[in-house]
């Protein structure tokens, strides 16, 4: 007959349990403090890569801060992702570096057939008739061009006008030349701001190319425009 065990039941303590938790801590302060050294002995050689990666690179999300790294080099880039992709990358970061400035929503990024098309009324940049730029958009222009200094394909800059433009005041004798003289206009703020003058070139199309055919003063408006269109 089996004896009854006595209540309450004593266990005997186990001095040696302590040893398992202090065993991870030591584990964890260890890998800890490698991380530590690994970090305070990087070199200046280390530190020079990652600037220039910083420098050339391209923002595929808004730019992180502090340590968030969310760029990717362009040549690196072009081997991951499609070119609609790469060009859905730079209509992104367009946008992150248009805001809070004068063309914040004045700026629209439209892709077709691999190619990004930065739409700009022409309104928004030159008085009627002229093809000087405001100055109020000069600085935002530069930022923009800043981005597309340090981003892959050649760089067409196109001029829009159309039939029903008002000449009377104007040194342009037409809608065509008018169209040039404002995608130039463009070009040389592009150019001045680091822009490679290989990736550029300009057209002006005057009124041949409208992207509306309303014949409301609205619609006759989408298709007076300057076009920063990024393509190959």
């Amino acid at each position: 007959m089996a004896k009854r065990k006595k209540w309450p039941v004593e266990y005997q303590p186990n001095t040696e349990a302590w040893m398992t938790t202090f065993a991870d801590l030591v584990s964890l302060m260890l890998t800890f403090f490698i991380l530590l050294i690994s970090m305070s002995t990087m070199d200046k050689t280390g530190l020079a890569d990652i600037e220039s990666s910083f420098t050339k690179a391209v923002s595929v999300l808004n730019a992180g801060s502090k340590t968030e790294l969310q760029i990717m080099p362009p040549i690196a880039m072009q081997k991951l992702v499609s070119a609609k992709e790469l060009m859905l990358a730079m209509r992104q970061n367009s946008k992150a570096m248009l805001q809070n400035s004068t063309l914040e929503h004045k700026v629209k990024g439209v892709i077709i057939k691999d190619r990004l098309y930065l739409r700009i009324p022409d309104t928004t940049l030159f008085e009627k008739g002229s093809a000087e730029l405001k100055p109020d958009h000069i600085e935002a222009l530069k930022k923009l061009a800043q981005m597309l200094a340090i981003t892959p394909g050649n760089i067409r800059i196109q001029g829009h006008t159309n039939e029903n433009l008002d000449l009377a005041d104007s040194q342009f004798a037409d809608p065509w030349t008018l169209s040039l003289a404002r995608a130039a206009s463009v070009l040389h703020i592009l150019e001045d701001e680091g822009v490679n003058p290989g990736r550029l070139s300009m057209v002006g199309y005057g009124p041949s190319q409208p992207i509306s055919t309303e014949a409301t003063p609205f619609g006759r408006s989408k298709n007076r425009r300057v076009e920063i269109m990024v393509y190959k």
